[in-house]
C-alpha cells in the first residue's frame, strides 16, 4: 500500500516486500524497461526486497514502486549499512513519460528521510546520507552514452551531490550471494565510476566527512570485498598518501 502521497502531481510511493507478489512482479518488470543492460541483476532486486537477506548481511534493504495516474513510473532500490551510519543507493529510475517533472528530487529526498529512519532503528542517531556509484561521461563508447551519462551525473549533482576524491572501482556484485552464479554474470566486468555522496541534512551540517570510512562502509560491508583486496587499496591510496590502510 502507498506510503506517501504528496508527490509531484499527485505522485505516490508503494513499499515492495515478499508479502506482495504483485508488486515485487511489477517491480521486476519496470526494472527491466528503465534499466534493460542490468536485466541479469533482477535477483538483487528480488533480494533487497525481502529487506534483510541473508547474503546482504550488513545491510537494511529498501524497494519501492512510485505510482502516478494509476500506472507505475518510477523504481527505486537503496539500503542502509547497518555497521555505519550512511546509506547506498544502488538504483533510481523512471520511464520516459515520467521524467523531467520533480519526481527524481522527491524520491532522493524521500529516500535520506528513510534512511534517517533506518538509522534511527539502528542506534546511530540521523545518516549522514548515501553513497552512490555514478558512470564516468569520459568513459563513454559512444556520443548517445556520453550524454546519457552526464544526464545522470547532473540530476545527482542538482540533488545536493558531492563527487568525492576517491579513484573507485565498482565491483561486478555483491561477494558470496547465493542468487547469483558466475555464470550470471559471464561478460560483466569491474568498471571505474565516479564515487558521489548525497548528504542528508546531518551530512551537510558536517565540517570534516571520513572518507576512508566511506570506502570501508561501501567496499566491506556492502560489496563484502574481503580486507587488502585491491580495489581498497587503490581507492585508500589517494585518501592515505600511499600508506597501509
Amino acid at each position: 500500500m502507498p506510503i506517501e502521497m504528496n508527490g509531484p502531481g499527485g505522485a505516490s510511493l508503494s513499499i515492495v516486500n515478499g508479502s506482495s507478489p504483485e508488486l515485487l512482479q511489477a517491480a521486476c518488470q519496470l526494472f527491466e524497461q528503465v534499466f534493460p543492460e542490468d536485466r541479469r541483476y533482477l535477483p538483487y532486486l528480488r533480494a533487497c526486497a525481502q529487506g534483510n537477506h541473508p547474503s546482504h548481511p550488513n545491510t537494511y534493504d529498501h524497494v519501492w514502486l512510485v505510482g502516478l495516474n494509476g500506472q507505475w513510473v518510477g523504481v527505486r532500490i537503496f539500503s542502509y549499512i547497518t555497521t555505519r551510519t550512511f546509506g547506498h543507493g544502488a538504483y533510481i529510475g523512471f520511464t520516459p513519460q515520467a521524467r523531467g517533472a520533480g519526481l527524481g528530487t522527491w524520491l532522493v529526498e524521500q529516500t535520506l528521510r528513510q534512511l534517517d529512519d533506518d538509522a534511527r532503528k539502528f542506534g546511530t542517531g540521523k545518516s549522514l546520507g548515501y553513497l552512490v556509484e555514478v558512470e564516468r561521461p569520459i568513459d563513454a563508447e559512444t556520443e548517445e552514452e556520453r550524454k546519457k551519462d552526464e544526464r545522470r551525473l547532473q540530476f545527482h549533482r542538482q540533488c545536493g551531490g558531492i563527487i568525492l576524491p576517491v579513484p573507485f572501482v565498482e565491483p561486478v556484485m555483491i561477494e558470496g550471494v547465493d542468487y547469483i552464479s558466475p555464470a550470471d554474470l559471464q561478460g560483466e566486468s569491474p568498471r571505474p565510476m565516479h564515487l558521489v555522496l548525497i548528504p542528508s541534512e546531518r551530512g551537510n551540517s558536517l565540517q570534516n566527512l571520513n572518507l576512508v570510512d566511506f570506502v570501508h562502509g561501501l567496499y566491506y560491508d556492502v560489496y563484502r570485498l574481503p580486507r587488502g583486496h585491491a580495489f581498497v587499496k587503490n581507492a585508500l591510496s589517494y585518501l592515505l598518501g600511499g600508506k597501509n590502510e
